[in-house]
């Protein structure tokens, strides 16, 4: 029972992310599917996403930035008032709009995402997996940090 318990938080996580990426390519092959509850279904993943990303602030190894990016793009499709809430926020806002603008990341960003990237796998593969799973998990892990590395940086703002 207290295994059970235990594994919990990952199953919930495990189903709402994978939830949102089925409906993702749902949405991408049969878009006419989803006229008729258009704005609800972009709302809801909007909603989910966002709340994935500000729990992702505080646990380890759960993608903060990705999530983000989800809502920003879903909450575009139905609600310009949490589109302009989302890009005018704080810790959200330079990212979205460096996204939006140059398909990019700052240095800091990437340093940071990369940073926390590396031990949380390294630990992960550590703790949890068999070999073939370490060798999965540990080759996604450098995918990730490797399309981190590469994508563009936005032009440094100077002050005139």
């Amino acid at each position: 029972m207290t295994n059970f318990l235990s594994e919990i938080p990952s199953i919930v996580f495990s189903y709402i992310g994978g939830g949102i990426f089925l409906l993702l390519i749902l949405y991408r092959f049969f878009p006419k599917v989803f006229l008729s509850f258009h704005k609800p279904f972009f709302f809801t993943i909007g909603v989910l996403s966002l709340s994935l990303g500000y729990i992702g602030i505080v646990v380890p190894g759960l993608p903060t930035t990705v999530f983000i990016l989800i809502a920003a793009w879903a909450f575009s499709k139905c609600s310009e008032r949490f589109t302009i809430w989302l890009e005018n926020h704080r810790i959200f806002g330079p990212i979205i709009l460096n996204w939006k603008t140059y398909r990019g990341l700052s240095r800091r960003a990437k340093k940071l995402a990369i940073s926390m990237i590396i031990p949380t796998f390294a630990l992960t593969i550590y703790l949890v997996f068999s070999l073939v799973g370490d060798l999965i998990f540990g080759a996604f892990g450098i995918g990730l940090c490797t399309w981190l590395a590469t994508r563009p940086e936005p032009p440094l703002q100077t002050n005139n």
